[in-house]
């Protein structure tokens, strides 16, 4: 009887201690899903990272700016390989909201984009974005630290 009321307590002490760790750890980033892109003039993108581990696989760090001067991180990843991947990321916007990119498959001949939020950016700003790519378990980094002159200047 009284083993059993003090594994009792020590359940009810794990559980209160679970909860309270969840309500107190830090909020998480969003998560968004892989969208279809189509990148034009107002895309600003790094160099293309091949996957080491699955061939065919690439993925580079883009900044779109808009006439307002706002922009938009966006994690961009195609698949020239043999066969479908397992694709997930996270995406670290050193100067805005980082973002996570849901789990999904990236099947052959296909780009995908991940999104972030569009945010209003200062001009002559350093801003450094790190991608993660995880394909099938295999994680590789992509960054881009992009100095951003104003967006209509830029396109004076």
């Amino acid at each position: 009887m009284k083993l059993r009321r003090i594994s009792r307590a020590a359940g009810l002490a794990v559980g209160v201690l679970t909860a309270w760790a969840a309500a107190t750890a830090p909020a998480s980033a969003a998560t968004v899903n892989w969208k279809e892109i189509h990148p034009n003039s107002n895309w600003t993108c790094g160099k293309t990272v091949q996957h080491a581990t699955y061939p065919g696989v690439g993925f580079q760090v883009c900044w779109i700016g808009n006439a307002n001067d706002d922009a938009q991180a966006v994690l961009v990843v195609n698949n020239n390989g043999p066969k479908g991947v397992n694709i997930r990321a996270s995406v670290v916007v050193e100067l805005g909201p980082s973002f996570d990119c849901a789990a999904s498959v990236l099947n052959p001949g296909f780009t995908r984009g991940c999104f972030g939020s569009t945010n209003p950016m200062g001009c002559d700003t350093v801003y450094d974005t790190t991608a993660y790519l995880d394909v099938n378990g295999s994680t590789k980094t992509a960054t881009l630290a992009m100095v951003r002159a104003c967006w209509e200047a830029r396109r004076g």
